[in-house]
């Protein structure tokens, strides 16, 4: 047996030092937020800027031209305007053709200030009058009414009501409004032959469009 030789370099054999351990990983909630931040921010997305919208308003015309003609395309309404005065009962006149209509000339003109009047035969003589169809007009329609001076003015219908003719709305159609107001008024309801009338008015209330 040979024996150890002392002062020898070689040293016993070393146990394994064993590795740290690895941290655990953050908690995904925390995880998220660090990957947030290490992202870089999108640059923010320019707005675009608002469109302008025509600033349209409700015009009040002073001295307008006198009505010529007056449309209502949605009922196949079409029909040249004449003035009309008043009967010594304070009644307005009738056109006596059917196929024109009339105007109160001694209220606003069209497009004024105050409430127009425009009115015509629903028929006669076996013929439909200017306003056979006025009863096909509904909220929302839009009249025309040409003028003398070739001007063009556009209302649109508010509301239409049928009364009897003893109880006619005189308030509602010839009051004063202070906006430019339209009525177009036409006979409507039963016809009574002892009379030779109708018993009722349809009316069409209607105000100006923007422009």
């Amino acid at each position: 047996m040979t024996a150890a030789l002392l002062g020898s370099s070689e040293e016993p054999p070393r146990k394994p030092v064993a590795a740290a351990p690895s941290p655990p990983p953050p908690p995904l909630a925390e995880r998220d937020r660090l990957e947030k931040r290490a992202k870089p921010k999108a640059e923010p997305k320019k707005r675009k800027p608002p469109e302008k919208r025509p600033n349209l308003k409700v015009r009040i015309d002073r001295n307008a031209a006198s009505p010529v003609a007056v449309t209502v395309a949605s009922a196949g309404i079409s029909a040249p305007v004449i003035p009309l005065g008043l009967k010594p009962n304070g009644k307005i006149e009738v056109p006596e053709d059917i196929s024109e209509a009339g105007w109160r000339a001694g209220g606003p003109e069209p497009g004024e200030r105050g409430a127009a009047m425009i009115t015509a035969h629903v028929n006669g003589g076996g013929r439909d009058g200017a306003f056979a169809n006025l009863a096909a007009v509904g909220k929302g329609d839009e009249i025309r009414v040409r003028r003398r001076d070739q001007t063009t003015v556009a209302f649109a219908v508010e509301r239409t009501e049928q009364v009897p003719k003893d109880s006619f709305p005189t308030q509602r159609v010839y009051g004063k409004t202070p906006m430019p107001t339209l009525r177009l008024v036409t006979c409507g309801g039963g016809f009574d032959s002892g009379t030779g009338h109708y018993r009722d008015n349809l009316i069409v209330y209607a105000r100006r469009l923007p422009s």
